[in-house]
């Protein structure tokens, strides 16, 4: 990610020596640990979250197509529609008893 090299890093750190100081460099260091530790979490937490929500949205996009594939490969079943017919015929010799 950083091309940093040991020149770099050493030029860093006596910096941080001379204006830190010895005594308070180990509390910065520790402080500065945790922050990029928490936000490592966060950002694996945001990534899992995000892969969650495409997944869901990849779900619904199969789901939402094997639907069409359905309706497109198998017609409506004719005994249900033959069924439908017959209960309208029977509601209709009903009502005119």
């Amino acid at each position: 990610m950083f091309d940093f090299g040991y020149s770099e890093i050493f030029l860093v750190a006596v910096v941080l020596l001379i204006f830190v100081g010895p005594k308070e460099l180990p509390l910065l260091l520790r402080s500065i640990f945790d922050f990029v530790s928490k936000i490592k979490v966060y950002s694996s937490e945001l990534r899992t979250g995000i892969q969650s929500i495409a997944n869901d949205i990849e779900i619904e996009k199969v789901s939402k197509k094997s639907k069409n594939a359905e309706k497109t490969i198998l017609p409506d079943d004719p005994e249900d529609k033959v069924s439908s017919q017959v209960d309208k015929e029977n509601k209709e010799l009903k009502k005119e008893k």
